[in-house]
């Protein structure tokens, strides 16, 4: 068993019904933080919508072989899935440390359920004190853009 992050952004309990009011991610998926403000920071995971990768190869003038060349698309996600956490300002340090210390807790210690943010009127509940709000969601559910390769060879 591993250890679950879990976000709520939406205070009415009847209105939590979307992909962008609430989230939870196994700890295993998060790839890391940042501040974006004095007051915020981005934390990103894994995308929960895994895409298909597929790669193709064409090789371009293959009856020349003097000058033939090699191209290669790959398309995968691009994007990752992010949660915006609002923090008292200028605590970003303590707020990672304490997510990091979390984390890497044995999940019998956690229950495997971690709160990081539930911003559930009347009974709010963050993970360390100077996060005071859950911002925003986005898990991206398709795939955006596509990486091309190509190499020519003599």
């Amino acid at each position: 068993m591993e250890n679950f992050l879990y976000f709520r952004t939406q205070a009415t309990l009847a209105n939590d019904d979307d992909i962008a009011q609430s989230a939870m991610f196994p700890a295993s998926s998060f790839l890391g933080c940042y501040p974006i403000s004095d007051t915020s920071i981005r934390l990103h995971f894994k995308s929960q919508f895994m895409q298909g990768v597929a790669a193709t190869r064409a090789i371009q003038n293959d009856t020349d072989y003097t000058n033939a060349s090699i191209m290669v698309k790959q398309p995968h996600d691009l994007l990752t899935d992010n949660v915006v956490l609002t923090i008292t300002t200028n605590t970003h340090k303590d707020v990672m440390q304490a997510l990091a210390s979390e984390m890497s807790k044995t999940p019998a210690l956690t229950s495997g359920f971690i709160i990081v943010a539930d911003d559930i009127s009347g009974s709010t509940n963050y993970l360390h004190k100077d996060i005071t709000a859950c911002g925003t969601i986005t898990i991206r559910t398709a795939a955006v853009g596509s990486d091309s390769y190509s190499s020519s060879f003599a």
